[in-house]
């Protein structure tokens, strides 16, 4: 699995570029503001076949840019808790204008959902198995998306580096949150790596021994 990582937009948010390993197909994991022209430039220039794109959860920096992508071709995959966020932006547009005024109408454009997925099913895109764990607690809908094979998870903003998700925001759960991470990312292999919304990689083992918000 070929992976790279460009965090974009105003949170610096990760955009993952996923390449098959037949190097023809390619898959995309969030898109935040700037990651269509960007990613889909890469894209064609690669010469790959754009499969899917998989959403974490549906907070705007993670979304942002998802109809670029749909309008490529991408099938889109979330869980269905985040719906209304991902199928409706249009409706969050005033609140994030007012904290970031740079940004324009088009930054809110809502993209169609190809499959609700929920825990344990799991999602072949651009040749990978990926397993959905539900995630919640950062946000509603959050889910990561496990490549047993690669041990490779991405796990969306439900936890970093030496952190874990905000839960301050609309729908958040601390208490769930951390249920959530002991229960769906620290059940799997310690070496399998996390490959988070925000910030660096760091590993399941790494977390479980140094993260201070969400011991064992």
């Amino acid at each position: 699995m070929k992976i790279a990582a460009a965090p974009l937009g105003p949170f610096e948010t990760n955009a993952y570029l996923v390449v098959a390993e037949n190097g023809k197909d390619c898959c995309v994991v969030d898109a935040p503001k700037d990651a269509g022209p960007l990613l889909l430039a890469e894209i064609k220039k690669q010469g790959l076949n754009l499969t899917h794109l998989l959403i974490t959860h549906g907070h705007w920096d993670h979304m942002c840019d998802g109809h670029h992508f749909a309008a490529a071709g991408a099938k889109v995959i979330a869980h269905k808790a985040d719906q209304q966020l991902i199928e409706n932006i249009e409706a969050y547009r005033n609140r994030y204008q007012s904290m970031i005024p740079s940004l324009s109408d088009d930054d809110f454009r809502s993209v169609k959902v190809d499959r609700w997925v929920d825990d344990g099913d799991v999602v072949e895109a651009c040749g990978f198995k990926f397993e959905i764990r539900h995630v919640p607690g950062h946000c509603p809908g959050s889910i990561l998306f496990y490549a047993a094979d690669q041990k490779i998870a991405f796990t969306g903003d439900a936890i970093f580096k030496g952190s874990v998700g905000r839960t301050d925001l609309p729908n958040g759960d601390w208490n769930q949150l951390l249920n959530s991470i002991r229960a769906r990312i620290y059940t799997l292999p310690d070496d399998v790596m996390l490959l988070p919304g925000h910030g660096g990689q760091t590993s399941v083992g790494v977390e479980k021994q140094t993260n201070p918000y969400a011991k064992p």
